[in-house]
């Protein structure tokens, strides 16, 4: 089907070059489709020995028979997606509780004002493998990039730096970048150290070039939304994924510390089922602009 229709569009402008600029390919593509269909049916269908593209009787012949029949074709497609314009799609978006909180919600308005047609369920999961997960139009979660999950790919890498309340960094005279010593004077909150996806303190120091906290963690959270939470209210210090709080930074009800580490291979990974859907996509589309804001 691709060489026919590389052929169509070749006959009809005049020129390979044209035909590529309207497929959204290049040259060559679209004279080895020509080349792959001419050896299928074994005639030539152009004459390639000036400088123009002449059609053979051959071709004359099968752009004939071919062009009413894509006529007809693209007729009913786009009959099809007139229709499908007054259907009001409804998406299911899955991802982690995290995300869903600090990142999505503030946001639901944006998504809604850039699409007024679409309905969406959101359903916030604790688990990759989830039925929900695993059914949803969209799924985001965290993770490594492997490629080993067909069609996903990464909403944003991860970065990660300690955070705190503007009160709770005057309380306990924070600079900038913060060392060993800070730390070891400050109440530290943690996530759940035993999720392997997440860094946690010991590994994020290790990262940053800083020695390992001293002692056990004193308050543990296996919820980010209840982290961030008791961050805001001046407990103590967090670490903070770039994504999730960036906005609230921009809002002055977080501060951003230094040092950051950075895992270009970690961090937010979108997949689904309906990349090439017309309603999907779009969707898509808009995740990975808002996530390269951040």
């Amino acid at each position: 089907m691709k060489a026919l229709i590389a052929f169509e569009a070749a006959f009809r402008l005049g020129s390979m070059t044209a035909a590529a600029q309207e497929q959204g390919t290049t040259q060559p593509v679209i004279s080895q489709r020509i080349r792959v269909l001419e050896e299928s049916i074994g005639r030539v269908l152009f004459d390639r020995s000036g400088n123009r593209l002449s059609p053979t009787d051959q071709g004359r012949f099968l752009y004939g028979e071919l062009s009413s029949a894509l006529a007809s074709i693209n007729s009913a497609v786009e009959t099809l997606r007139d229709e499908a314009l007054d259907v009001q799609p409804n998406l299911l978006i899955a991802t982690h509780f995290g995300f869903a909180h600090a990142w999505l919600l503030p946001r639901l308005g944006d998504l809604q004002q850039a699409f007024p047609r679409y309905s969406f369920d959101i359903t916030p999961v604790d688990s990759d493998s989830a039925l929900d997960m695993v059914e949803a139009d969209i799924s985001i979660r965290f993770g490594q990039l492997t490629g080993a999950r067909q069609n996903e790919i990464q909403l944003a890498q991860e970065e990660v730096f300690p955070i705190c309340s503007p009160a709770f960094a005057q309380r306990f005279g924070l600079a900038e970048r913060i060392n060993e010593d800070m730390l070891a004077r400050v109440p530290v909150l943690h996530m759940d150290q035993n999720n392997p996806r997440w860094l946690d303190w010991s590994r994020w120091c290790l990262l940053a070039g800083l020695a390992p906290l001293q002692g056990a963690a004193k308050f543990k959270f296996n919820n980010y939304p209840l982290l961030l939470a008791s961050v805001m209210q001046g407990e103590g210090i967090a670490l903070g994924w770039s994504a999730l709080v960036q906005q609230s930074i921009a809002e002055g009800r977080l501060i951003a510390l230094q040092p950051r580490v950075t895992r270009s291979d970690h961090g937010y990974l979108l997949a689904s089922r309906h990349r090439n859907s017309s309603l999907v996509q779009p969707v898509i589309e808009w995740f990975q602009r808002e996530l390269a804001g951040n």
